[in-house]
């Protein structure tokens, strides 16, 4: 059952200062937080393969990546399932053939194959799946030997949500869904993400943060 979570606005002292400072500081405790990485337009260097995932070449003029993170390894299961069961499967027919022993010896390597080479894949899927949150868009990097990146600006984000299978939510996993009111080119989700809960809460907060940063800047 999707539980959702309109985004409602919030307001802290924090904002009187300027969106450079309001993002560094929120940048130091949630990445302590979620034990990932962290930068700051000055980090912005040689050093930066070193201090995130992401290339800095992503990033906007002056943008602060406030974390990043990995799906759950449990991506990997769940994005091989379909395909996996089906080799299953075909093990499962070769081993209930009793009488052609060609056959069945066939039908299990090529199903032990189809198990193997999807799992495979989702591995690559996963080393390559990197989810980021800026001070002013979120992102998702993908791709092992071909990098793809999707953005969304966090100013666009009208609602977000969390949806938890039954499964999921006994893992501690979740997916996270952003939307705007673009139809049909105006949604992202973070797929399985540990703690989904609490990552959303980091997310919406800084999604307020941004939508006042702009609006102070417009009555400026």
């Amino acid at each position: 059952m999707m539980q959702t979570a309109p985004v409602e606005a919030q307001r802290s002292d924090a904002s009187a200062r300027s969106p450079q400072e309001m993002s560094e500081s929120r940048a130091g405790p949630a990445a302590r937080a979620w034990g990932l990485s962290r930068s700051t337009p000055e980090e912005i260097g040689e050093d930066a393969a070193r201090s995130r995932i992401i290339s800095p070449s992503l990033l906007l003029p002056a943008e602060v990546v406030l974390f990043e993170l990995k799906p759950s390894l449990w991506y990997v299961l769940f994005t091989s399932l379909p395909i996996a069961a089906a080799g299953a499967a075909v093990v499962a027919l070769a081993l209930a053939v009793k009488q052609l022993e060609s056959v069945r010896q066939l039908g299990m390597v090529i199903g032990m194959w189809v198990i193997g080479l999807r799992v495979a894949v989702a591995l690559l899927q996963w080393l390559g799946r990197t989810y980021v949150l800026t001070d002013r868009r979120i992102l998702i990097q993908s791709g092992v030997f071909e990098v793809k990146v999707e953005a969304l600006g966090l100013e666009r984000i009208e609602n977000t949500f969390v949806a938890q299978a039954v499964v999921q939510r006994l893992l501690g996993i979740g997916t996270i869904f952003f939307r705007t009111g673009d139809v049909g080119h105006g949604s992202l989700s973070w797929e399985h993400v540990r703690r989904p809960r609490e990552v959303h809460g980091h997310v919406v907060a800084q999604i307020e943060r941004w939508k006042h940063t702009l609006e102070r800047g417009g009555e400026g």
